[in-house]
């Protein structure tokens, strides 16, 4: 105490002086609060257990610290030192940094409350009457993608993969297990079956699961529920796996996208006919929630007048922000995609027709 006092005399009378520097005093004043801080922590620590000593004089010094930074006395001023564009530019970072970060807690409280946020999308197009072959014309380049060509909308947007789920085809066991004849009956059909579709795929699986990797060594993988069978007519349990584009190029190139199954497939003569495809597996770049994705496809009778047909799709599907179901445009650009394969699928048709 007594040096903290002989140190802050001497302060008084070095400033006093007509050439004294206004740092140097400065810095006279924090080596004096220095002292009479350490000072304080010592008279403290004399009170305690000689372990705690060292502790408390640390702490007592950490205001030292503060003073350093801040200055002391009516001038001392945060961010003095710098210019106001800085601070300006600073605070309204700061303002957009808190703003933004509501947003996110908002969002997340209310998927926390009402649960994933809805995405729903619905196109229409009546398409012009196809002479050659009619309403199935249209059909066909909706479920047989064996008479797909390269412009296909499918085609050019993923590469594709036939496969059967295994879940399906227990379901086929279990409905076809009414009788000792008709079960002995399917299994010999079903092992055809299975026997032909193994050698058309046996193939191309090595190539599949190179394709699946992708160019950056992805380890997203369809799972093994999914069979790969060949190129066929959709049936109800068959669907695709779908990669991205191992020609687009980017780090996800070749990767797994996600899994489409049919889940229904009607065609009834004089009705309209109706197929359903559900994402059963996700992968990267899968904008919505697993297993939440339903699109249908609709199909009328043509028109008795012109022979048009009206076809439907319409889809939902689930995503966990609706910030990102905002920023993305996910309803708006579903509907445009959904309108865009009609498009396509019409000028196919109508290419071919002129062809023949």
């Amino acid at each position: 105490v007594g040096q903290a006092k002989l140190t802050a005399s001497h302060i008084r009378h070095r400033g006093s002086g007509a050439h004294s520097h206004p740092l140097c005093l400065s810095v006279l004043h924090r080596v004096a609060n220095l002292h009479l801080t350490m000072a304080a922590g010592a008279m403290l620590s004399s009170m305690f257990q000689p372990r705690r000593a060292l502790l408390w004089s640390l702490l007592s010094s950490l205001p030292v610290s503060v003073f350093a930074a801040y200055g002391s006395g009516s001038k001392g001023k945060f961010m003095s030192a710098y210019p106001a564009i800085f601070k300006f530019v600073l605070f309204w970072w700061c303002v957009f940094v808190f703003v933004v970060m509501g947003f996110y807690i908002a969002d997340h409280l209310l998927w926390r409350k009402f649960g994933p946020a809805k995405v729903t999308w619905k196109a229409e197009r009546v398409l012009k009457a196809a002479p050659a072959g009619g309403r199935q014309a249209y059909w066909q380049q909706l479920v047989d993608p064996t008479r797909w060509t390269d412009e296909h909308p499918v085609i050019q947007s993923a590469d594709i993969r036939m496969v059967k789920c295994d879940e399906d085809e227990a379901k086929e066991v279990a409905a076809g297990a009414t009788g000792e004849e008709s079960k002995d009956d399917s299994k010999e059909e079903r092992k055809e079956e299975d026997s032909k579709e193994k050698e058309e795929a046996v193939a191309t699986t090595k190539t599949s699961k190179q394709q699946t990797a992708g160019e950056n060594g992805d380890t997203i993988l369809p799972s093994n529920k999914a069979k790969p069978v060949g190129l066929q007519r959709l049936k109800v349990g068959y669907g695709f796996i779908l990669r991205h584009k191992m020609d687009a190029g980017g780090p996800r190139a070749g990767s797994f996208f996600c899994t489409r199954k049919c889940t229904v497939l009607e065609e009834p003569a004089d009705g309209t006919w109706r197929m359903v495809m559900r994402t059963v597996e996700t992968g990267n770049g899968y904008p919505f929630e697993e297993d939440s994705e339903e699109s249908e496809v609709l199909l009328e009778v043509p028109h008795e007048e012109n022979g048009s047909v009206k076809c439907t799709i319409s889809g939902s599907a689930s995503v966990t922000s609706r910030l990102f179901r905002w920023w993305n445009g996910l309803e708006p650009n579903s509907r445009a995609a959904s309108e865009s394969m009609l498009e396509a699928i019409e000028t196919i048709v109508l290419a071919t027709k002129k062809k023949e």
